[in-house]
């Protein structure tokens, strides 16, 4: 279920969050300037990468709010109104906020250092979602077809706009596509969760590289979202235990 998925994205970027804030509460004026102070900290390659780490969380967690209501309400919207310009906002606002959420997490992934940063642009590329994004929410009328090395247009099929049915027009070669919105958005939440997962494996074993019980501690937290992800739940005790209630059909 893409409910789940949504959760562990959560997880993850909340996790995350706590991980860069607990170093960055620790800088007091004796510490000096904050960019020098944070780069350490923190083990950026450039003190200018804080700024774009503060960006790239909240852009992560702002797109996701933005794809989670439309996934729960589709092109129709919670109103329920049969009008098509809510529904090409709807289509055009869900599309790119699948692109800013992707380039976010791209940009972590290359703060952390991760390792196999081509391989995975080259998967966040092939997401269907990225192709119809490309297609209709920002190169509508200059696509640029590499493959057969011309550029070509596309439009949405008015009349199918509805729940999460999307089909467009290709006006250059006349071909029809139809398109799941739900099945592709659930790929590009699935490749976020994979992405964010080792951003902050990488990260943790960055920053607290000589301490392995921390590195252990913030592990095993971060565990919880593949729990999540299973569409299981996690519960703490108050000494700390871990408590995993998971469904079978």
């Amino acid at each position: 279920m893409i409910e789940q998925l949504f959760k562990a994205l959560h997880h993850y970027n909340e996790a995350y969050r706590e991980l860069i804030n607990e170093k960055a509460m620790r800088h007091t004026l004796d510490h000096g300037d904050f960019e020098v102070f944070i780069q350490s900290a923190l083990k950026l390659t450039k003190p200018e990468d804080w700024g774009f780490i503060c960006s790239s969380m909240d852009v992560i967690n702002d797109s996701l709010l933005g794809i989670e209501h439309f996934c729960k309400y589709g092109l129709d919207g919670p109103t329920k109104y049969d009008d098509f310009g809510e529904k090409y906002i709807r289509l055009y606002g869900v599309l790119n906020a699948t692109y800013i959420q992707q380039q976010a997490l791209l940009n972590l992934h290359r703060i952390a250092n991760v390792m196999n940063l081509r391989d995975i642009e080259s998967k966040v590329a092939n997401l269907q979602v990225r192709e119809v994004r490309n297609k209709l929410g920002s190169h509508s009328v200059d696509y640029a077809n590499r493959e057969a090395g011309n550029t070509e247009s596309f439009v949405p099929v008015r009349f199918t706009l509805s729940g999460m049915r999307c089909d467009y027009y290709n006006n250059t070669t006349l071909q029809h596509t139809e398109v799941d919105l739900k099945i592709i958005l659930g790929e590009h939440i699935e490749l976020m969760n994979d992405m964010y997962d080792a951003i902050y494996r990488k990260s943790v074993s960055t920053i607290y590289k000589s301490n392995k019980d921390k590195v252990e501690e913030l592990l095993e937290k971060i565990d919880d979202a593949k729990v999540l992800r299973n569409g299981g739940i996690v519960m703490r005790t108050p000494d700390g235990k871990r408590i995993f209630i998971t469904a079978f059909e």
